[in-house]
């Protein structure tokens, strides 16, 4: 993949999908994980919330960083998953890196280019939301 100005360039790496080093995620209810999606064009919105709720799992949905930042205060997320064409793609990144809570919160990066399970930072990129199934079947518990 070609560096991009302004951000960092994107890392291809043979690392497996998964989620930071913590494991797999849970919740103390013992329900699917709540999956936090931040995209701000409509479709792409609802496939991505298809794809997460096809698996079993709970979708909240923002179109920008300051509704994910509302919704996650009410209804915290296990995971993040947006992509990198968000308008407000970098002040998403660096107001999870500096929040106290989400800071700790995996993020999942839909980029077309990317190799799934690449990394760019702490995030995790997916090639396309419809291989969300196979990043959930690694965190189910």
């Amino acid at each position: 993949m070609e560096d991009r100005p302004g951000r960092p360039p994107l890392v291809k790496s043979a690392t497996s999908i998964c989620v930071r080093a913590r494991g797999p995620m849970k919740n103390s209810d013992r329900q699917h994980p709540t999956i936090l999606i931040v995209e701000d064009i409509d479709w792409i919105r609802a496939g991505m919330k298809q794809a997460v709720e096809q698996e079993g799992y709970r979708a909240v949905e923002a179109t920008n960083d300051a509704e994910a930042f509302q919704i996650a205060k009410r209804e915290p997320p296990e995971v993040i998953v947006t992509e990198e064409e968000l308008p407000t793609f970098d002040a998403l990144m660096a107001r999870l890196r500096e929040h106290p809570t989400l800071s700790n919160v995996p993020v999942v990066i839909i980029h077309p280019g990317a190799k799934n399970g690449a990394r760019h930072g702490d995030a995790y990129l997916l090639a396309d939301y419809a291989d969300i199934a196979s990043l959930l079947a690694v965190l189910r518990y």
